[in-house]
């Protein structure tokens, strides 16, 4: 059996959903399906869906020998201290694509993205932003978050830091990093440069659908059922997944729930105070990322 030798490594809100979609159809990819793991994440246990190395192995299970290449992508393998190690000592030639993007947009969206995902309470986004002290000496946790780091704005936005951290482990021929203002004005440029990265021929793709928009809950009620189901109907999957050997069916059923009560909603604008705001806070790091990826970043500074 093959193993994943690439990753795409994140990080959050920068496209990383839709790249990993316009892989998945290509003849020699193979993609894990579900596509978040977070298994190499240790230090976010309860964000990881996989946690044993069998479990992991079986998702790669049906990969044949046109699959040159397997791959997994984990939006928080990035802002994670460990995983990306972990991922270097399963295999030190994997190749890692990196996706970024302007860190106050990164963050403004992430938060929509948190309060559908429950790990996030507050949605008014500047309230939660000025809650990150508080919430770092462990106040005003949300009750069904997951991993009280992902609460922390300022740090999942300071890309530059992430970015070094990533290079002290993998050798920068290895590592792909795509902003997602290019990946949106010319995706299939972008795409192109990926498989060409990967090592893989075109596969003449012309159709790139938008995935993954902005989204509100019709029913939070709903919403919160199908990010964290009761023990009882975890209990009912597991034995459905024994006795009838149906993979992933619980997964498979909450996607299908958890469409079915989302709508596509446009986040409103970043007032230009908080904005400004922000600008500041990250722009020491991205003169540092403007270094790393060797790109004029300026605006992303601009006030």
């Amino acid at each position: 059996m093959k193993k994943p030798n690439f990753f795409i490594v994140g990080a959050p809100k920068c496209g990383t959903t839709a790249l990993s979609e316009y892989l998945r159809g290509h003849p020699n990819v193979f993609f894990s399906q579900p596509k978040e793991t977070s298994f190499f994440a240790t230090d976010f246990p309860n964000n990881r869906i996989i946690a044993t190395f069998e479990e992991y192995m079986a998702l790669f299970r049906k990969v044949q020998p046109n699959h040159l290449r397997v791959g997994e992508g984990s939006v928080w393998y990035l802002y994670s201290r460990e995983a990306v190690r972990n991922i270097y000592e399963y295999n030190p030639e994997a190749k890692l694509i990196v996706m970024l993007r302007n860190p106050v947009d990164l963050v403004h969206s992430l938060h929509s993205q948190l309060l559908l995902s429950i790990d996030e309470d507050e949605k008014n986004f500047e309230r939660a932003w000025n809650l990150q002290e508080l919430r770092k000496s462990g106040k005003r946790i949300p009750k069904k978050c997951r991993t009280p780091a992902m609460l922390q704005y300022r740090d999942v936005g300071k890309l530059g830091a992430q970015i070094e951290r990533l290079l002290e482990v993998f050798p920068k021929e290895q590592v792909k990093v795509i902003l997602f203002e290019d990946f949106v004005a010319n995706t299939k440029a972008v795409y192109e440069d990926v498989l060409s990265f990967l090592g893989l021929n075109s596969d003449g793709r012309k159709l790139f659908p938008r995935i993954n928009e902005s989204r509100k809950y019709r029913s939070q009620l709903i919403g919160q059922f199908t990010q964290t189901p009761p023990d009882s109907i975890v209990y009912v999957w597991k034995c459905i997944k024994s006795i009838f050997g149906i993979r992933d069916f619980g997964h498979l059923v909450m996607n299908r729930l958890r469409q079915a009560n989302t709508y596509i909603k446009p986040r409103m604008a970043l007032n230009a105070r908080l904005r400004l705001t922000l600008i500041h806070e990250f722009r020491e790091d991205i003169h540092s990322l403007e270094a790393i990826v060797g790109r004029n970043l300026s605006h992303w500074t601009n006030e």
